[in-house]
């Protein structure tokens, strides 16, 4: 399936980032900063990088399309010490498309979404063939005029009455609103980019003619909340994990994929039945001989079912019948059976074990989101606490600093030390902990859980298991009500699926009633007739 992975992130000074030190990483070559006044390396593999390209709106000067001219206009451009250089996407491509789909994909959605509003967009495309192509987009945030001369990002303006009159504040002073000349900083955009990219990627699929779709929505944001999301592998981590290392989050993830997909499985089957039960119920109470559709018995359906197989195969070799008629039995043998053991003999217990599997399944769900939860938080603990400990000298350097001066410098050049230290301190005060936590309780703690985990496999194959023995049932009670048992799409209308398989059974119906006539009316002439084909125990 394609991944949904889509992050936006802004390139700040006041963060110690530099924008040229992201497009040499990006390169996978060494840019200059004038700025800076260095080299920026790039520290990673230029054999990655498949294809690069500088997109400019029309008002752009030409000259920009070289990525380190382009960089260092901007870097001049910006006066401030925190000021935001530029935004960066990280956006992951389908691995179902070809190169050059993803690539046409890529370059038509950032010329549609970014370069077209005026923004000029740096494209990197990297490759290392490990199933994982993604793109790396460098946009400038600030506006051009028609000559391409660089905007102002805000414009100050006076603050009115209701007459058109400038107004005083308490200090006396006249009041001043300050606004962004572009909208591009707003936070609705990441939304509208993250949806416009979601279509773009299923037109482009189904374009190729490939079946996967996407939704770039989170869990949350899909109703879902019963499924756990995936823990960030990091830098690497992801390295180990493409050479084929396993890692402790690489583990994590895959056990996290492993539940998820049962609980998609269990959740598809409850609801396939729940849809099931419902359909059989409308369908019974129609029939003229039902008076009580709750109490019809689910075992008269699989015998009408046996019926209709052994009319279809009347006029086989006798050794043939004998051998199909002896699997239909053992098969609904079995059936019948598990029914008997799960109580299930009418349509009313059919549906009160549809209601005790749905609550199992719930109470599986919520068991295993706290126990996943609390592992996730353990694994944070323990990384906050190592982060505090390894950070403590730097941070008593940066208290004993009293020269205001000396202190800014010393936090600019260690901004990401230091929020690394303050997030790790707020992360244990969020949990009213403190530092030198109990590293082998936690560990303790983290390793009973995930046997707890671990011990909730038997009872979600179990109940995968019964879940499958009843779609086997639904099959063969479609077979003798072909319209009983409707499979509906998101919409609830029948799909066409439904059309076809009801289309199907009431031929094959309409066609044993035909032969029945006709062995009464013409009875030497259906001897005589000795069709050959086959009709299989289970399709």
């Amino acid at each position: 399936m394609p991944c949904p992975h889509y992050s936006i992130s802004v390139i700040s000074r006041g963060s110690g980032q530099s924008v040229m030190a992201a497009a040499s990483y990006c390169l996978g070559q060494k840019l200059y900063s004038d700025h800076d006044g260095e080299w920026k390396y790039p520290h990673s593999s230029p054999q990655r990088v498949r294809y690069t390209e500088v997109m400019l709106p029309p008002n752009a000067p030409a000259e920009y399309a070289d990525r380190q001219t382009l960089w260092n206009a901007v870097d001049e451009a910006e006066k401030r010490a925190d000021a935001q250089t530029a935004r960066r996407f990280v956006i992951t491509l389908p691995k179902e498309l070809t190169y050059e789909q993803n690539l046409s994909l890529i370059r038509a959605y950032c010329q549609e979404q970014f370069v077209s509003k005026g923004m000029i967009c740096d494209l990197y495309y990297h490759d290392e063939h490990d199933g994982n192509p993604h793109v790396h987009l460098l946009l400038t945030m600030r506006a051009m005029d028609e000559q391409g001369r660089w905007l102002p990002k805000t414009k100050t303006t006076n603050v009115l009455d209701e007459n058109g009159e400038r107004i005083r504040g308490k200090n006396g002073r006249w009041l001043r609103d300050r606004q962004n000349t572009v909208d591009w900083s707003n936070p609705q955009y990441g939304e509208i980019w993250r949806h416009e990219w979601e279509v773009a990627q299923n037109k482009a699929l189904e374009a190729a003619g490939r079946p996967e779709r996407i939704d770039m929505r989170s869990y949350a944001r899909q109703g879902i909340t019963d499924l756990e999301p995936q823990i960030h592998l990091g830098p690497e981590a992801a390295a180990l994990e493409r050479k084929g290392i396993p890692t402790t989050r690489g583990e994590r993830n895959r056990e996290i994929k492993r539940v998820n997909a049962i609980i998609r499985a269990l959740q598809k089957s409850v609801a396939a039945l729940g849809e099931w039960l419902q359909s059989i119920k409308e369908a019974l109470t129609c029939h003229e001989t039902i008076s009580n559709p709750d109490d019809f018995n689910l075992g008269d359906v699989l015998l009408r079912y046996l019926d209709l197989r052994k009319a279809d195969r009347e006029f086989w070799a006798h050794r043939a019948q004998t051998k199909a008629s002896l699997k239909d039995l053992q098969a609904v043998s079995n059936a019948v059976t598990f029914l008997r053991e799960k109580k299930i003999d009418t349509v009313q217990s059919l549906g009160a074990y549809l209601r005790r599997t749905g609550a199992r399944m719930n109470e599986l769900r919520k068991t295993v989101h706290s126990k996943e939860q609390r592992i996730r938080d353990i694994d944070a603990l323990l990384a906050a606490d190592k982060a505090i400990h390894d950070l403590q000298p730097m941070y008593d350097e940066y208290d004993t600093i009293r020269w205001k001066g000396s202190k800014e410098r010393f936090a600019t050049s260690h901004a990401a030390e230091l929020e690394q230290y303050k997030k790790a301190q707020r992360l244990l005060h969020k949990f009213s902990l403190t530092p030198a936590i109990d590293h082998k309780v936690l560990q303790a703690e983290k390793a009973q859980l995930e046997q707890e985990v671990e011990s909730l496999r038997p009872d979600v194959d179990a109940v995968q298991f019964e879940l499958d023995e009843l779609r086997t049932v639904r099959y063969w009670v479609r077979k003798v009500i072909p319209d009983a048992l409707p499979h509906r799409t998101e919409s609830g209308k029948p799909s066409l699926r439904n059309t076809m398989e009801v289309s199907q059974n009431e031929k094959e119906l309409d066609q044993l009633l035909t032969q029945s006539a006709e062995r009464v009316l013409h009875p030497q002439q259906q001897e005589q007739h000795q069709p050959s084909r086959q009709t299989p125990l289970i399709e």
